[in-house]
């Protein structure tokens, strides 16, 4: 099994047909099934189901595809990061930012690279923070904001800070004027939040089964902006990080109090995957990344600490 092999048979599971791979990639058909003939004799496995319509992976194909995909990327980055030695860091590099952080960290994260590393090509991908830990995990992305990851998790964590997280109303509502409420303040109240997979929800119910806390769930939404508006309106209340709301409560078109007694909180990660290393470019997000994330605390459009 050699690079060669692994990047013709991703190109054939890819394109579905023996064919169209050997067009895109210039190589002789018989080429090809002489290439993937071998690779199912070295293995003892069958990796592609054939028929007149085409080929498809079968399960141990798909199981050689993901690790193909991640050894080709290896490959490519040890490839990068050996020139860039001498030069600046370079190449493609994916981060993952769950929504509520991503509003305050995006922009300065891509405007910072692109004024800092032109080299880089910075690509951000938000969404909530169960999808981005499944992609980590699976090669997808080399870097993702966590919440509260079990340290037996599969990944290298750079701690960033516990985030605390606030009581949302809209004016008027029972958290204008105050600076901080009791946890069980919430017990009852019509509640605005995301869904199970999100970090924030998982916050929520963790505090549920310990601390009793008696949740009144009107409505579970994955859109953050449509949970701000619906509270804006006096639809329910919700639980959200400052970094979420400051915008919002600056204007006064939302109100928060800190949640205490007991505090609610969750801390956030910087992580990568332990089964491959970070390309030379990804370890410079990374770095950037917690610089901004310190710039956003001092600046208050975010809040939390540092443990000691």
């Amino acid at each position: 099994m050699d690079v060669r092999q692994l990047r013709y048979f991703l190109t054939i599971g890819r394109c579905g047909s023996f064919s169209r791979a050997s067009v895109e990639l210039n190589v002789a058909q018989p080429a090809l099934s002489h290439h993937v003939a071998n690779l199912e004799a070295e293995l003892g496995v069958k990796l592609f189901d054939r028929s007149t319509r085409g080929v498809v992976a079968t399960e141990c194909g798909k199981t050689l595809m993901h690790h193909a995909e991640i050894i080709l990327r290896q490959m490519t980055h040890a490839t990068r990061d050996v020139q860039d030695c001498s030069s600046q860091p370079s190449g493609p590099v994916q981060i993952g930012l769950p929504t509520s952080v991503s509003i305050e960290l995006a922009v300065p994260l891509l405007t910072e690279v692109e004024n800092r590393f032109p080299a880089i090509t910075l690509n951000v991908n938000e969404n909530h923070s169960g999808y981005l830990s499944e992609w980590l995990g699976s090669g997808q992305l080399d870097l993702a904001i966590l919440f509260d990851v079990e340290e037996s998790a599969a990944f290298d964590l750079t701690y960033v800070l516990t985030e605390p997280l606030y009581f949302v109303t809209a004016p008027g509502g029972p958290a204008a004027g105050r600076d901080a409420v009791d946890l069980d303040t919430l017990n009852e109240l019509p509640l605005v939040v995301t869904g199970q997979a999100h970090g924030l929800r998982q916050v929520l119910d963790r505090h549920q089964r310990d601390n009793g806390l008696r949740l009144n769930i009107k409505t579970e939404l994955d859109s953050l902006n449509a949970i701000k508006k619906l509270v804006g309106a006096g639809y329910g209340h919700s639980v959200l990080p400052w970094c979420a709301i400051q915008a919002e409560c600056h204007s006064g078109a939302l109100c928060a109090a800190e949640i205490r007694n007991p505090t609610l909180s969750r801390e956030v990660y910087l992580a990568s995957s332990k089964d491959w290393a970070l390309s030379r470019a990804a370890e410079v997000i990374a770095g950037v990344t917690g610089e901004l994330v310190r710039g956003l605390v001092a600046s208050d459009r975010m809040r939390g600490t540092q443990r000691p």
